[in-house]
């Protein structure tokens, strides 16, 4: 059975590999400002994945690309990120390894991604 997307270029854009790649790196570098204490280099390092996220954002919805590169596998573990992100800062964690934990997992992740090829070129219909 064929997936039926209501609304094609919402469903290129959450999928998309950039944008979840940004996203975990936002979250990487909001762990690391938590874990070093040092402010500077993860701010200037989260600020720029944001000022590309945003970019890429605004280029997306304004000149509507036909089609996009996505990756599932990626989104998914996106969402993975976050709610660890959000549990971990609820909870104010008490040992530095969670912190770490989310570091090496993303260079892990990056890794695999770049080894097993999942990416797809989504082709996005108007109707």
């Amino acid at each position: 059975m064929k997936n039926i997307t209501s609304h094609p270029r919402m469903y290129a854009f959450f999928r998309s590999k950039v944008l979840n790649s940004l996203m975990i790196l936002m979250i990487v570098c909001l762990f690391m400002m938590t874990y070093t204490g040092f402010m500077l280099l993860p701010s200037v390092c989260g600020s720029l994945a944001l000022l590309l996220f945003a970019s890429y954002a605004i280029w997306f919805w304004v000149r509507k690309p036909e089609s996009i590169v996505i990756n599932s596998w990626i989104s998914d573990m996106n969402g993975w990120f976050t709610l660890y992100f959000l549990i971990i800062s609820a909870m104010n964690a008490p040992g530095q390894w969670w912190y770490i934990f989310p570091v090496v997992s993303s260079v892990i992740l990056f890794f695999i991604s770049l080894i097993r090829d999942k990416d797809e070129v989504y082709v996005i219909h108007q109707t």
